[in-house]
């Protein structure tokens, strides 16, 4: 059973901000929802994966003693992270005060004996993290404590650290990374069904805040037993360390990374399986295990860790933990001590794989740089689990382990939450470059089949990507809550990906998806090259058909430069921004072709489209589609601008491409204020708000006004541009008659240094339609002035353009 949160409408207008996100704080008298509307529909659509855990979100369970539900309501307007965006569902509990809780009711109809938080306590005031414990009650009864950490946790992006993962320094500002997991058994009984349990910030719980995203309930079977014709890790000499980690490893435990390859040798000279039993053994150093065609088992996920403890900092660069060829592995937790993607963190993969007929199964990771980064013919990634990741949970591709295929891989019915990176992807390379110059190539990916995951809440990364390759199988995945990115994307990745030339995505569902990093205003499910922003190479005969996509955080689907694509009976609803949109804001107009037939899309918000081709160079063929004819041309806001006053370039009139404007690029990066995300920037000018950029040749805008009173007005344009443009722009009626002439810009220094062009225009009374025509690009606009009278107080710099 997997409980994942109603999906939210986000709301116009943030109620209160925490960091650079948008957060609602609604009051504690929440009614419990143990299974939600998105739950259901999961269920009934039969996609994700099957789990032996339910998934309770803080947000459906009972604030209580003034604990906060705090929820994304808006799309972010800044390229950082929150600790809503980050969260499940988007939503989270705040504890701040004695006495806070929330609880929930088990209706899992089982008794729950095992249980893992996802939450958030504050870092140290210097960096680095700390511990914390938070109280679990049963039925309104303390059980225990639980112990919580910040150590794994909380990076910063300020101070030129963008999209790294390495700073642990507050000072820098700009967080990300705010959640982590923790697992215990309950003591005592087990929580029995019906009951109720709840978390509870005590006097004793130290911890000036806890942040509560979720809590996963099961009841583990019993640990399994040494099978026949195997070797137990412990006869070689390997001592398990029972001692909680906690986010760092225990300095008494002993290293058993010599004893288990000792063991893992033995059984590939005897032909026997490799035994880990119950408790939690230590790989220190920066050495990892090598194995090749053995078993490894474990006792099970929740009873058999090997744990990777690295000296941080580190210098020495790191390989997996496991480099395996062609084996089987299963039934064990991966854990590792790394606070950052990067070296300096300690961070390497958990399991490096590649060969054939190659098995990963009932494996839960967490904490390392990767899940699986996994090559070969014929290998399979199935029924684990994947939580607090560096980077890639699940990464199926044509390179690891010095292999050049990818070929008939499969990842199914596995469970990801909380990457770093994409949670699951196609990775097909094309060459990399040596350190000589010279390249290596991989044969292209073949048959990947990808189906039946959950992706949720990746926090750098996709839910789903397919880059590269043919006859890729993409089906019957939930993708939720991505934090930056595309929920899931087919296409090729950067200058030396290959190109992808047919792949099936079908039966997805993808929630609450999208996302603003580098301002780019991502939709939830895109099709296109250019999977790293290079748009380069080749995605062609991509058929994408019967996904549902909901609550987009702006466009529902998008297009970049790919051909033959076939988007057929897919559902889009309640997107931020359009329901389907070629070339969205974040890449140049694309070319291309598409056949868009039955479709549906509903709930738009104001202003925005059904569908948008923002380019003239990409051919899309409609048809049979289910959604709102175009709005027609009209005032932004539905009421025309006065004239004399202020027209604000930003608020040209609503219609979409060809109708209210023309662009050929569509790079804004004010996604949240138009639905088109169509040229605006962020102004710096006297005043705020946003301006008109990404001026070209032949673009233009229309702006509905009512004039006052016929006559000649001063036209002040205020406009900013690095150089002088000679006949930069001129402003027409709604008849295409000049009403300026060509208007010269002088060069103001920068695209944010703002001066006043003055010139004349002669209206009539009553409301006209004015086309400002860009005829050489180089420079932005903030607004269109209208004075009565010809008298100006300053030098007309249009001065005989007229």
């Amino acid at each position: 059973m997997l409980t994942i949160p109603r999906p939210r409408r986000l709301a116009a207008a943030a109620v209160a901000a925490v960091g650079a996100m948008c957060v609602s704080v609604l009051p504690a008298a929440l009614p419990a929802a143990a299974v939600t509307q998105q739950a259901q529909a999961q269920a009934s659509a039969a996609v994700g994966a099957t789990t032996t855990f339910s998934v309770y979100e803080a947000e459906a369970g009972t604030p209580g003693g003034g604990a906060a539900v705090r929820s994304l309501t808006s799309a972010p307007t800044t390229q950082y992270s929150s600790a809503a965006l980050e969260a499940s569902g988007h939503s989270y509990v705040h504890l701040d005060g004695t006495g806070q809780s929330v609880q929930w009711t088990n209706t899992t109809g089982q008794p729950i004996s095992f249980l893992n938080v996802r939450a958030s306590i504050p870092d140290s005031a210097s960096g680095g993290g700390g511990t914390g414990t938070l109280n679990l009650y049963v039925d309104g009864v303390f059980r225990q404590s639980l112990d919580l950490n910040s150590r794994q946790s909380w990076v910063y992006e300020g101070n030129g650290n963008y999209n790294t993962s390495d700073n642990q320094n507050p000072a820098d500002g700009d967080p990300r990374v705010f959640w982590d997991e923790s697992h215990t058994f309950v003591t005592g009984s087990p929580i029995p069904a019906g009951a109720t349990f709840s978390l509870r910030k005590d006097s004793g719980n130290s911890a000036s805040f806890y942040d509560v995203d979720s809590v996963d309930v099961e009841r583990p079977p019993v640990p399994q037993t040494q099978p026949a014709n195997s070797i137990s890790i412990t006869s070689c000499g390997a001592v398990a360390d029972d001692n909680p980690t906690n986010g760092a490893a225990d300095g008494q435990s002993v290293d058993s990374r010599a004893a288990i390859q000792n063991c893992i040798d033995q059984a590939q000279e005897q032909g026997k399986i490799l035994w880990i039993p119950q408790g939690t053994f230590y790989v220190k150093g920066t050495a990892g295990l090598n194995a090749q065609g053995i078993t490894i088992a474990g006792a099970g996920l929740w009873y058999s860790t090997v744990y990777r403890d690295v000296p941080v900092p580190n210098s020495t660069p790191l390989a997996a933990l496991f480099d395996l060829t062609s084996c089987t592995v299963r039934n064990f937790h991966i854990d590792a001590n790394a606070v950052s993607r990067s070296t300096i963190g300690g961070d390497g993969g958990a399991m490096d794989t590649t060969g054939t007929d190659w098995l990963a199964d009932g494996i839960w990771t967490q904490h390392t740089m990767s899940g699986f980064w996994a090559s070969g013919t014929g290998g399979t990634v199935r029924n684990s689990r994947l939580t607090s990741i560096w980077a890639d949970g699940i990464n199926v591709n044509n390179v690891s382990l010095g292999a050049d295929t990818g070929n008939d891989l499969t990842v199914t019915n596995n469970f990801v939450r909380g990457t770093g990176d994409d949670a699951i992807a196609i990775n097909s390379v094309n060459y990399n470059t040596d350190s000589d110059g010279s390249k290596t190539y991989y044969n292209p990916m073949t048959d990947v089949t990808v189906s039946d995951n959950t992706s949720i809440a990746p926090w750098g990364g996709k839910g789903v990507g397919i880059y590269g390759g043919s006859g890729h199988l993409v089906k019957d995945n939930y993708i939720g809550d991505t934090a930056r990115y595309i929920g899931l994307g087919a296409g090729r990745f950067g200058v030396n990906g290959s190109d992808l030339l047919s792949a099936t995505v079908t039966g997805n569902t993808v929630v609450r998806s999208g996302g603003n990093a580098y301002g780019q205003g991502q939709p939830a499910l895109h099709v296109g090259n250019g999977g790293d922003g290079q748009n380069t190479g080749t995605v062609d005969k991509v058929t994408v058909t019967g996904n549902t996509v909901t609550d987009s955080l702006y466009d529902g689907i998008g297009f970049s430069t790919s051909t033959n694509t076939l988007l057929q009976d897919n559902t889009v609803s309640d997107p931020g921004r359009n329901g389907i949109a070629i070339s969205p804001p974040f890449y140049p107009a694309p070319t291309g072709s598409a056949t868009i037939t039955g479709n549906t899309v509903t709930g738009l918000p104001s202003g925005a489209s059904a569908f948008v081709n923002n380019s003239t160079g990409f051919a899309a063929t409609l048809s049979d589609n289910h959604w709102p004819p175009p709005a027609p041309e009209g005032p932004y806001g539905g009421t025309p601008a006065a004239v004399p006053g202020t027209v604000q370039a930003e608020d040209y009139d609503t219609g979409g491409q060809g109708v209210a404007y023309n662009v050929t690029s569509v790079n804004g990066n004010a996604n949240a204020y138009r639905a088109d995300g169509v040229d605006l920037d962020n102004t710096s000018d006297t005043g705020g708000g946003y301006n008109l950029g990404w001026t070209g040749g032949g673009q233009w805008f229309r702006y509905t006004v009512d004039v006052a009173t016929a006559g000649t007005y001063t036209l002040g344009l205020r406009v900013a541009a690095p150089s002088a443009v000679t006949g930069a722009l001129h402003l027409s009626d709604a008849a295409g008659t000049g009403l300026t002439g060509a208007v010269d810009l002088p060069a103001t220094g920068d695209w944010q240094t703002w001066a006043t062009v003055t010139t004349h225009v002669t209206l009539p009374a009553g409301r006209q339609t004015l086309t400002l025509a860009q005829d050489t690009g180089g420079w932005n606009i903030n607004h269109l002035g209208f004075t009565a009278g010809t008298d100006t107080s300053g030098t007309d710099l249009a001065a005989g353009k007229q």
